[in-house]
C-alpha cells in the first residue's frame, strides 16, 4: 500500500510515519521506481506504536518491544513506575501552587520555590520534527521558473520556431515539463526555489530519480495549476495554496520532501528585483519592436 493509504488506516501523519521508518520500527519495500510500498505488518506495527505512545512508553521502550529485547510485561511495568513518579509529583506540584496563592508576578520569589519542585516533569511529544511550510513562498519560487521558461520559449519561437506563436502556453509548459525535473535531478532544486533556499528530495534526502521529478512537476502542472487554463487555474492554486497553509500533503508530494534553509525577508527583495528585471526586459522588447 502507499503512504497515503497508510495514513488513513493508521491515522498518522507521512511526517510521523517516516520518522518512525527512519527509527526502524517498519520496513516499507522499495518499487521498481524508487517508491515504497507498505504491508499489512507495517500498518500493524504502526497501530501498536500509536497505542504505546498514546500510553506514553517511551520510545526507547518501543523499540526494544519491536526487537524482542523486552517484554511488553516489563514495558508496562516500567510505565507503572513512571505514572507514579508523575503522580508524585503532581502532587508536590498541587502543594506548591498552594503556598504560591496570593503571590504577584512582579514579587514572586523564584530561587525559593525552585528549592521546593523537582525538576524533570516531562510530556508527551509528538514524535516527528516540525518542518516549515510556507506556501506562498513556494508558490512565487514557481512563479519565477514559469517566468523563466516563458523567457525561453518566447527566444524559441523568435528565432527557431515561429509556427509555435499561437501555441507559446503550450511551449512554456513543455519547457516546464522537462527542465524542472532535469534540474531537480541535478540540484535537488531550481532557479526559484533556489533563491528561496527550497530543496526537494525523496524522503531518505536524496536527489529525486527523473521519473519521480517528471512526476512531481506533471501533478503540479495539473493538480496545482490545471495546466494554466483561464479561471481553473485560479481556483487550482486557490484551492492548493489552501490546503498548503493548512498542512495537508499537496497531492505531487507524497513521495518527496521540502526542506527550507530559513525565512529570510531578504530571500523576497532578491524575487522581486529579478522578476521584475525580466518583465522590464520583456516590455522594452516588446515596445521596441524586438
Amino acid at each position: 500500500m502507499t503512504i497515503k493509504e497508510m495514513e488513513t488506516i493508521c491515522g498518522m501523519s507521512r511526517t510521523n510515519i517516516r520518522f518512525y521508518e527512519n527509527e526502524g520500527l517498519i520496513r516499507p519495500q522499495r518499487r521498481e521506481n524508487g517508491y515504497r510500498e507498505y504491508s499489512e505488518d507495517d500498518a500493524r506495527m504502526l497501530l501498536k506504536v500509536k497505542l504505546l505512545r498514546a500510553m506514553d512508553v517511551p520510545l526507547a521502550a518501543v523499540k526494544e518491544l519491536a526487537a524482542g529485547t523486552m517484554t511488553l510485561e516489563q514495558a508496562l511495568q516500567m510505565l507503572d513506575e513512571e505514572l507514579d513518579r508523575r503522580q508524585t509529583q503532581q502532587a508536590r506540584t498541587r502543594q506548591l501552587m498552594d503556598r504560591m496563592a496570593g503571590e504577584g508576578f512582579e514579587t514572586l520569589d523564584p530561587e525559593r520555590y525552585l528549592s521546593m519542585l523537582e525538576n524533570g516533569e516531562a510530556g508527551w511529544k509528538e514524535d516527528a520534527a516540525q518542518r516549515l511550510n510556507l506556501p506562498w513562498r513556494r508558490y512565487w519560487a514557481r512563479m519565477l521558473d514559469l517566468l523563466l521558461c516563458s523567457m525561453v520559449a518566447a527566444r524559441l519561437i523568435v528565432h527557431l520556431l515561429p509556427w509555435w506563436k499561437f501555441g507559446a502556453s503550450a511551449l512554456v509548459l513543455m519547457l516546464m515539463l522537462l527542465l524542472e525535473p532535469l534540474s531537480l535531478c541535478l540540484f535537488a532544486t531550481t532557479p526559484g526555489k533556489l533563491i528561496f533556499g527550497i530543496r526537494v528530495t525523496d524522503p531518505d534526502g536524496k536527489k529525486l530519480r527523473y521519473n519521480a521529478a517528471l512526476e512531481r512537476t506533471w501533478g503540479v502542472l495539473w493538480e496545482g495549476m490545471a495546466l494554466r487554463i483561464p479561471l481553473l487555474e485560479l481556483y487550482f492554486t486557490y484551492r492548493a495554496l489552501s490546503d498548503a497553509e493548512e498542512g495537508e500533503t499537496l497531492p505531487w508530494e507524497w513521495e518527496s520532501e521540502l526542506t527550507f534553509s530559513d525565512d529570510k525577508l531578504w530571500r523576497y527583495a532578491v524575487f522581486l528585483t529579478i522578476y521584475g528585471a525580466i518583465l522590464g526586459s520583456s516590455l522594452v522588447q516588446i515596445l521596441g519592436g524586438g
